[in-house]
């Protein structure tokens, strides 16, 4: 795995944010790392395609992925310090509240790529793995467009950077998002220019992370259950930048008329292969 610095500095939060859905006595519990956002949205990503794990009886903790990024971090350097919080205890501390693995592993595209990393970790092997939009390695093209959107920040601004992003991810037909901070509290108001700052340098930090990236050697020795849910119509992580192992429970899933967010293009199909998926493991 490879990557290089991300940039402008950042200064991690001293325990990851987090938002917890579902019920706390649920007999399984999935763990989902977010994509790079500009701010932390508290899990709404997540939310249109969480029903079918919380019916087949999971507790879901989303994480932001760059909760936990401090200065000078690379990719692997993230990557240790998530494996380090995750991983189980002997003394009940994971994360820190528990004392075994958990059942399922999601990351959405940043998060995806973490996810696939942590995969050298044996507390892993007995997890069901699930990968929207989560690069397995990162070529030429996937670091051109990444670093257009990451220069954006400081050279044209955030609003700009936003913009490009949008055009990026969105799938084909949807119309084009918002290109200022998004706001996830009602009566926030403006954002002011210190967390307009922390969010441009949330964007371009994140992005850089993915420089390079290469984890095709954890997904390939991953003896559990794994899925990669992609868009076919996505003009960044595309079918070619994610990777299988030679076993027969690895797969990968194209959403068809979806960009980089399947699970916000097309939810209910998302929702189904997702549903099979678990059904397929659980049954």
């Amino acid at each position: 795995m490879t990557s290089r610095p991300p940039g402008p500095a950042l200064t991690a939060a001293p325990a990851p944010a987090l938002a917890v859905l579902g019920d706390a006595d649920a007999p399984r519990h999935a763990v989902v790392l977010s994509p790079v956002m500009p701010r932390w949205d508290h899990g709404s990503f997540f939310h249109q395609v969480a029903e079918p794990l919380l019916t087949s009886g999971h507790r879901i903790t989303v994480y932001d992925t760059l909760s936990l990024l401090r200065d000078g971090d690379d990719l692997k350097a993230l990557v240790d310090r998530w494996g380090r919080h995750l991983a189980p205890h002997a003394d009940g501390a994971y994360g820190p509240s528990a004392a075994v693995a958990p059942d399922l592993l999601v990351g959405n595209a940043l998060g995806g790529a973490v996810v696939q990393a942590l995969l050298t970790h044996e507390w892993t092997h007995h997890a069901k793995v699930l990968l929207l939009s989560g690069p397995t390695v990162a070529d030429d093209e996937l670091d051109t467009k990444l670093e257009r959107i990451a220069a954006a920040v400081q050279a044209q601004g955030l609003p700009s950077a936003l913009r490009l992003l949008e055009e990026a991810v969105r799938g084909p037909g949807r119309q084009p998002g918002a290109t200022t901070l998004p706001r996830t509290e009602p009566d926030a108001g403006q954002p002011t220019d210190s967390e307009e700052e922390l969010a441009g340098r949330r964007l371009s930090a994140g992005l850089r992370l993915l420089h390079a990236a290469d984890v095709r050697d954890p997904v390939r020795d991953f003896p559990g259950a794994l899925l990669h849910v992609y868009g076919e119509r996505s003009l960044l992580v595309q079918r070619k930048h994610l990777a299988t192992g030679p076993r027969p429970r690895h797969h990968l899933t194209g959403v068809p008329q979806a960009g980089m967010r399947p699970h916000a293009d097309r939810p209910a199909l998302t929702r189904d292969t997702i549903t099979r998926f678990l059904g397929a493991e659980h049954s």
